[in-house]
This record gives C-alpha cells, structure tokens and sequence, in this order.
C-alpha cells in the first residue's frame, strides 16, 4: 500500500456534513483541488469537509473512500479508494474517466510520464511531482492491474529525502 495508507484505518472516521453529498464531489488533478479547496488553502465553507476539518486534522466519511487531511488548518491530502469513492475526477476542469479498471497505460497516456514508478510488493505505483515536488500526485495499482488509490498531496512521500532513499529514487531533486 501507499505510504499514506498506513495512516488510514481509523476507528472514529467522521460521518459527512449533514445535507452534503460525496458523490457531487469533484477531485480536479490538474488544479490540485477537492471540490472548492485547492490543496495548501483554508477548507472552503461549501465543501463537506470545512466544519470536520475545522475540529479535526482529517475528514475520513465511513465507507466513501475519501480521506481528507489537514495541517495548520490547510487542506494537506486527499487520499481516495476507487472502490468506495462515488465522487468525479477531473483534468483542468474537463471530467476524467478514470476507475478501478485504469490501467497504469492509460494514466500514462493522459498525465504523461511519471517522475518516478515504484514496482514492488507486486504493486505499482506512479509518482507524479508537480511545482518542484511541492505537489504529488500518486496512482497506486494495488495488484499491479487494477487502480486501487488515488493521492493528491501537499510535500508528497517524495519530498522527503529518505523516502526518495527507500523507493531508489536515482533522479534529481526537486524536480524541473
């Protein structure tokens, strides 16, 4: 599993804002926003994250698929499980189709090369660095076929030099 996976599992996940709805959710992977919050800015109040996040440091609805983080009040990470998340991704405003039948091709085809690929434990997953590695985008193939999770972060796993370490990151850093 992605590094973020591991922060996961929590007991008290936090149910959604009363009258909000997940599935009308939009993650835009271009913009680096979830909903009207784009990554490193205050929760916006129209998003079903904003009051959680004003208490808490995540916003983890019970069997949505959706994590949301924060740190210092901003919006850190979302981190999102095709099998759960009913909400839309998108590209630069234009809807993405992109599912648990994805294929590591297919991301590639539309976001590019990847900075790094990590093929170990049986999975892949593809690190995409964005504004000198100060954005993160992960796509994690769980079983080496099928995409499982999908990561948008602040100062991603990457950014840490020892992650680069442990994942044999031979390329220089921050990224151009």
């Amino acid at each position: 599993m992605g590094f973020l996976s591991f922060f996961t599992s929590r007991e008290d996940q936090n149910p959604p804002q009363a009258g909000s709805s997940l599935s009308s959710m939009v993650v835009d992977l271009g913009t680096f926003q979830v909903g009207s919050t784009w990554l490193g800015a205050l929760p916006s109040v129209s998003d079903p994250f904003h009051t959680v996040l004003t208490k808490d440091e995540v916003f983890q609805p019970k069997g949505e698929g959706v994590e949301i983080g924060s740190e210092d009040g901003l919006f850190d990470y979302g981190f999102f499980t095709l099998a759960f998340f009913s909400g839309t991704f998108a590209l630069n405003g234009q809807t993405l189709r992109i599912h648990e039948a994805t294929s590591e091709d297919e991301i590639q085809q539309i976001f590019g090369e990847p900075y790094w690929i990590d093929r170990s434990d049986g999975e892949i997953i593809l690190f995409y660095e964005y504004r000198a590695g100060t954005v993160e985008l992960q796509f994690e193939f769980p079983d080496g076929k099928k995409l499982g999770f999908v990561t948008l972060s602040r100062n991603g796993v990457l950014a840490d030099r020892r992650q680069r370490e442990s994942y044999g990151v031979d390329k220089p850093w921050p990224p151009p």
